[in-house]
């Protein structure tokens, strides 16, 4: 059976975030999408109103920054005092080492802190549905191939590639989704990462990714086949049997335990808490 309530979609305005929200749309959800560009954003509100959806809003937000993501964290609650559903899949293009205005590396900040930000200032409203879960897009990259060096996550003294900073973020948010599970383990949130394959999308072709990314989503799938995971763990009215898994392969919807060090998981969430101390965010 399919489920429907009140879903965010962070990124929801393009590509797989997109598909998903056309499927919760489908289904007669609340529709809640947070991404930057507000022209794109009116364009796809007005799709997930043709597609069923009981409302429909455009959040806009500046999620590279701590501040921005914070703000969308505070909008979201403001929107609901209950969420079903939190989807992460916002990314962007970049072709060599860009620094925020926090002083934070690109990558990281858009990719890994805005999620970790967004789904702490969100538990409760998220618990407060009963059953409520939370969605991160990602690469099913292995934690030994993308381990995240704790001491220079900024590659202030490693030089910095774009697959090395890109593939790390995939395996940071299975540090923040491996740790919330322990922290929240008595609050009915789960915490899931859907693997995708290269897929068809605006970000893969923009002119600013590697030649290599462009050309893997000139061939990859459609964002709909690539939707098909995301939408389950968003719209099943079961939820998986595990509160926190990741879903490897796209074509099968078979949950596995994250495999990472549970100390790096607790050091990373204390390190997310200090960065954004510094910025004046206090993270629950």
């Amino acid at each position: 059976m399919t489920r429907t309530g009140n879903f965010v979609f962070v990124g929801g305005t393009e590509g797989i975030g997109r598909a998903t929200a056309i499927n919760a749309a489908r289904a007669g959800a609340s529709i809640l999408l947070v991404a930057r560009n507000a022209e794109r954003g009116a364009v796809a509100v007005e799709a997930m109103r043709a597609a069923g959806a009981k409302d429909a809003t455009f959040l806009q937000a500046d999620l590279s920054t701590i501040h921005g993501a914070a703000a969308a964290a505070d909008d979201i609650r403001a929107w609901r005092p209950a969420i079903h559903g939190l989807m992460h899949s916002a990314m962007s293009a970049f072709s060599g080492k860009t620094i925020t205005p926090d002083g934070l590396e690109f990558a990281f900040a858009l990719q890994y802190l805005s999620r970790a930000i967004i789904n702490r200032l969100c538990a409760d409203v998220l618990a407060a549905s009963g059953d409520g879960r939370i969605v991160h897009l990602a690469g099913a990259i292995p934690y030994r191939m993308a381990r995240p060096d704790l001491a220079d996550l900024q590659f202030e003294h490693r030089k910095w590639s774009f697959f090395k900073a890109i593939l790390t973020t995939h395996v940071q948010g299975f540090l923040f989704l491996d740790e919330a599970a322990r922290r929240w383990c008595d609050r009915p949130i789960g915490l899931y990462a859907a693997g995708v394959a290269s897929t068809k999308t605006k970000a893969m072709q923009n002119p600013a990714m590697p030649l290599i990314m462009r050309i893997m989503g000139r061939f990859g799938t459609s964002p709909e086949k690539s939707a098909i995971n995301p939408t389950r763990l968003l719209l099943d009215d079961n939820p998986p049997p595990l509160p926190a898994a990741i879903f490897k392969n796209p074509k099968l919807f078979v949950p596995s335990p994250f495999d990472v060090p549970e100390n790096e998981a607790g050091r990373l969430w204390e390190i997310t808490t200090e960065i954004a101390a510094r910025k004046g965010v206090h993270l629950p």
